[in-house]
């Protein structure tokens, strides 16, 4: 009877897993732009739409019953350096998307309610024009508002100062009078007035640009994915001689027949059997390669 032996082996395995942690925004779509390899991952760039709002603030000021925005006044030339640097940067980032420009003309309380109603008008005008010109703001609907600032925005002033009479400088501008009425009460109250003309109401006369705009966000997604080997490509990295037990115990045992057992036959107790292994992997893929009678029925 013909006896078959398993060839015991340890098959050692080896498992990675791979989770992705990288959250992406909820609030907007996402557009994939480039893909590469990085070792054993596969890293896809997305571009995410982000609506978070952000806005960027700035102020023109002018002279008195002007319309004209001077780059030599006041600080203007520093505010318009710092909108030529936002401009510049936006061109150059295509993940800055502008929503708004809006342009608000103010003019200070002081004078005709009806002249001051125009050179506000006037100065956010002209203001706009500048910047759609400067900036090639053509295509863009630059959304345009003026004010004129009531005597009331003169309170915190007041209430801060070291005038002697401000409780009743505060009372006056805080009245239910029209705007001429007090600016005429204003103009007796001669140290009072003259820091008015000099600390507070040029501050009154300016123009604001703000520019609401929205940001994408680029974000890297990893995924493990190594490369693996050609299954087609093994190689014998381990070899096994399995010695057939069973020829052994023959050699041992008294009563069997040796003439019987010549060299022909007792080749055919000693059986190479050959493990074949997917070397990247480290995983058996063939557990019966023999050279030479039976071979073993399974792998445990």
């Amino acid at each position: 009877m013909r006896r078959l032996f398993k060839l015991t082996t340890i098959c050692i395995t080896a498992t990675l897993a791979f989770a992705s942690t990288e959250l992406f925004a909820q609030q907007g779509a996402r557009k994939m732009t480039a893909e590469w390899r990085d070792g054993d991952y596969i890293v896809r760039r997305y571009i995410v739409t982000d609506g978070t709002p952000h806005s960027a603030n700035y102020e023109i000021h002018y002279a008195i019953n002007s319309a004209d925005a001077v780059m030599g006044f006041e600080d203007n030339g520093e505010v318009l350096a710092q909108l030529d640097n936002f401009f510049n940067e936006m061109k150059k980032d295509s993940l800055v998307h502008i929503s708004k420009i809006s342009v608000m003309g103010y003019a200070s309380p002081d004078g005709t309610t009806q002249f001051n109603g125009t050179l506000a008008q006037e100065r956010a005008k002209e203001l706009s024009a500048m910047l759609a010109k400067r900036y090639g703001l053509q295509d863009y609907n630059i959304a345009i508002s003026s004010q004129v600032e009531p005597w009331s925005a003169t309170t915190d002033a007041i209430e801060h100062s070291s005038l002697n009479n401000r409780n009743d400088l505060v009372r006056i501008v805080n009245s239910n009078e029209a705007p001429m009425t007090i600016d005429h009460k204003l103009k007796r109250e001669n140290s009072a007035w003259d820091w008015l003309k000099s600390d507070v109401l040029p501050d009154m006369r300016k123009a604001t640009v703000t520019i609401a705009y929205t940001k994408d966000q680029v974000t890297d997604k990893r995924e493990y994915k190594p490369v693996t080997s050609n299954p087609k490509e093994v190689v014998i990295v381990e070899e096994y001689i399995v010695e057939d037990k069973a020829h052994k115990h023959h050699e041992h045992n008294k009563h069997y027949d040796r003439p019987h057992h010549d060299g022909k036959h007792r080749g055919k107790h000693h059986n190479r059997k050959v493990v074949i292994l997917n070397e990247w992997e480290g995983v058996i893929i063939d557990c019966g390669a023999s050279t030479e009678g039976c071979c073993p029925t399974s792998c445990q």
